[in-house]
């Protein structure tokens, strides 16, 4: 072989070896962007109702359409306000609550005008409702906080401050795994609480809150060392929506709450609630409410209508 012919052989097979970087970085390029396009694909975004029960909020997918950050806000506005397609859920509000005015978006904010309906929903419903609407507009990029108003007013949390409040306040308190709790139950007088450490089996998709009250409503766990404690809530009573915000549990049982339990205490009986769901790192007050009313006094004049906080001095021994 020439010179010639070597140079040019030569020439060919850089051409080739340039050629084939060139195709296999194209390809490459090629399954970058599918895999940037698949990933995109798979970021979803979702409207937030509530369970027929009232306990919890769930989502759904949903394609907004919207541009801007107003329009955005507008479609999932109009999407909170229809009943979803899934019969097991239902819309965050009731019908007679309606936004008066246009949402006003400032920096970061949306700020959210209701109409005064908005002050009859029971507490557990408000909480649940203010929930998905958080979680829903945050979704929107440069959305960080929800702020509302009945009429032109803005709503106040427990400390009377404004409530300015962001996604991550609404994080639900569940776990697939066992949690230890403290619950109290009575002691055989039923004038003092005795504290039992439990052991519960979580499913998962279950509120801490509602697995202690599950073991109020069973009593005390057939054990020898339970064997001094007494059953505090009254048979018959059943839980029918609890939820926690802000700091406050909100606890709504049926009438059968209010009966009396014999040989008990009505103080022991409202405290033995209490003091086990103050156990929790996020909760530091109860309130109770009776087939969703507020009820003002519980029995032989105890009140009923307002914030509990935990009572140390019913614990056996500490007098």
């Amino acid at each position: 072989m020439t010179e010639c012919e070597k140079l040019k052989t030569c020439n060919k097979l850089v051409f080739f070896l340039v050629f084939s970087v060139f195709i296999l970085g194209a390809c490459s390029n090629n399954q970058d962007r599918a895999k940037d396009s698949e990933a995109e694909q798979n970021t979803e975004n979702v409207i937030y109702y509530i369970d027929k029960s009232e306990t919890k909020i769930v989502s759904r997918p949903f394609t907004p359409q919207g541009a801007t950050t107003e329009e955005l806000v507008e479609e999932y506005l109009e999407a909170l306000n229809e009943e979803p397609e899934d019969i097991s859920l239902k819309k965050s509000k009731p019908d007679g609550v309606v936004i008066e005015k246009q949402p006003v978006v400032e920096d970061n904010t949306v700020s959210i005008y209701f109409n005064s309906e908005y002050s009859n929903m029971t507490a557990i419903t408000e909480v649940l409702c203010r929930a998905s609407y958080v979680m829903t507009l945050c979704q929107i990029e440069g959305i960080e906080y929800v702020e509302f108003y009945v009429g032109n007013q803005i709503l106040k949390g427990t400390n009377d401050k404004p409530l300015s409040m962001r996604a991550d306040d609404f994080i639900n308190d569940t776990s697939s795994e066992d949690v230890y709790v403290t619950v109290y139950f009575s002691n055989k007088k039923g004038t003092a609480l005795v504290e039992s450490h439990l052991k519960i089996k979580n499913g998962g998709n279950i509120a801490i809150e509602k697995l202690i009250i599950d073991e109020l409503l069973k009593g005390p766990p057939a054990t020898a060392k339970e064997d001094s404690m007494l059953k505090t809530l009254p048979d018959g009573t059943e839980l029918i929506k609890v939820t926690t915000k802000d700091g406050i549990c909100y606890v709504d049982f049926n009438d059968k709450f209010l009966s009396a339990k014999e040989g008990i205490k009505p103080e022991i009986v409202l405290y033995s609630v209490v003091n086990s769901l103050v156990e929790l790192s996020t909760i530091s007050k109860v309130q109770f409410t009776i087939d969703g009313a507020v009820k003002k006094i519980y029995r032989e004049d105890v009140p009923l209508d307002g914030f509990f906080e935990r009572k140390l001095e019913l614990m056996e021994g500490s007098k």
